[in-house]
């Protein structure tokens, strides 16, 4: 019994093994078929999402292209409004320019104006002396006077008999007044001469100035007007020489030396009425140096 029952066994054994086999191949199979299955599923799966990917992708660069077109869009209309602006505003300012230049080329020729108003005025100034001058000296022959009294001399000679002062004054003074300035020159000089210290002597000097004024003498006439200063320092003359010493140098010519007088005039005299007429001057010597090309009287 049990030798059959083994045989049985053995008999039975391929069978139950090709069995199991062909169990275990449909299970592998199986297995294979839902792997199969799976990655299907996760290729299908995958496709959708690089399609959904790609689409994202596609939009994405719609956008950015949408974007580029608007931002293109936006800075040609920024840059056709920025022109526009501009336009706008360098035509005004092109404008303004231009009116500016024209103002400062107007206030140049204001200035110059002002200028040459002042260097008129200033000539007007001393043609009315002149006139005043030749009003005076209207007919009279020329003065060939002798050389102006610098400084007092060491001893005053004696006046002759019966001159005095007080009549060689007058006479003097009546002379100058009646324009007969060579007779006048003279006897102011006598009166110098004999009387140096008394009391009408500043003014004497003084009236010397101005004959040589009206002789147009102008440098001897600015060192008698020196000589006024240096003599008679104290004397309200003084003020009035320096200033007129001034004056001739400027008539002459020589600026320099007229530049200097009426500095030394304002410093000395700062309160005097002619202070206002020689800073006048002064602006126009030292802005616009007067070229004399007037001949002076020899």
């Amino acid at each position: 019994m049990r030798n059959l029952t083994c045989f049985l066994v053995l008999a039975l054994s391929p069978a139950l093994l090709l069995g199991q086999k062909r169990d275990d191949i449909l299970s592998i199979q199986r297995d294979v078929a839902q792997l199969q299955d799976q990655v299907k599923q996760l290729q299908a799966t995958q496709d959708q999402k690089m399609a959904a990917l790609e689409g994202l992708i596609r939009q994405a660069l719609e956008q950015s292209n949408s974007v580029s077109i608007a931002a293109g869009t936006l800075q040609r209309t920024l840059t056709d409004r920025l022109n526009d602006q501009q336009a706008k505003v360098e035509a005004p300012i092109a404008i303004l320019g231009t009116k500016v230049d024209q103002s400062a080329d107007e206030m140049r020729a204001v200035r110059e104006n002002l200028a040459d108003l002042t260097r008129r005025l200033a000539a007007l100034d001393n043609k009315l002396a002149d006139i005043s001058s030749a009003v005076r000296t209207l007919n009279t022959p020329a003065v060939a006077p002798p050389p102006p009294a610098a400084s007092a001399t060491p001893a005053t000679p004696a006046a002759p008999a019966g001159v005095t002062a007080e009549t060689l004054w007058k006479k003097a003074v009546r002379d100058y007044t009646a324009a007969k300035d060579k007779q006048a020159l003279s006897e102011f000089a006598d009166f110098l001469k004999y009387f140096p210290d008394d009391a009408n002597a500043p003014e004497g000097q003084y009236y010397m100035g101005l004959i040589y004024d009206h002789g147009e003498q102008y440098d001897d006439a600015a060192q008698v007007f020196q000589a006024v200063v240096e003599r008679y320092p104290d004397s309200p003359k003084a003020a009035d020489a320096l200033y007129m010493k001034g004056v001739e140098y400027q008539k002459g010519g020589s600026d320099k030396q007229a530049i200097a007088a009426y500095r030394a005039f304002i410093k000395q005299y700062p309160k005097h009425a002619n202070v206002p007429k020689a800073q006048a001057r002064l602006r126009v010597l030292t802005a616009f140096p007067a070229k004399s090309t007037k001949k002076r009287k020899q």
